[in-house]
């Protein structure tokens, strides 16, 4: 694994970073990329953010663009909910979506009442 580019963003709170994966197309997934980049830049693995991943053409080399941030916090306040989503099972994918559509279910018939009593 090469660091190719780092930018750090004082404003966001993060370092964004490229990093070449030699040799490694096809043969790394996205929870693997997202734990090396952390282990080498000794950071947790809950404040690294996968964006993508590309594949070099004519190469087994596997190029990764990724959001470094300095807390937890900071991730999920500024992170798009569809990385995280990305490095879920299909299992935990679906739960979590039908736990979402539970909750949304439950707001609009909260919702409903109040409505009707306003007339």
């Amino acid at each position: 694994m090469e660091i190719v580019n780092r930018k750090d963003s004082k404003l966001l709170g993060r370092s964004e970073v490229q990093v070449l994966f030699a040799g490694k197309a096809g043969a790394i997934n996205r929870k693997e990329a997202i734990k090396e980049v952390a282990q080498s830049l000794g950071s947790s693995e809950s404040r690294v953010t996968l964006v993508k991943l590309a594949p070099q053409a004519g190469s087994r080399d596997l190029v990764g663009w990724f959001h470094v941030y300095q807390t937890e916090d900071g991730r999920k306040l500024l992170a798009h909910e569809y990385l995280s989503t990305r490095l879920l099972t299909k299992e935990e994918r679906e739960a979590a979506k039908a736990a979402k559509k539970k909750a949304d279910a439950a707001a609009a018939a909260a919702a409903a009442p109040a409505a009707k009593k306003k007339k």
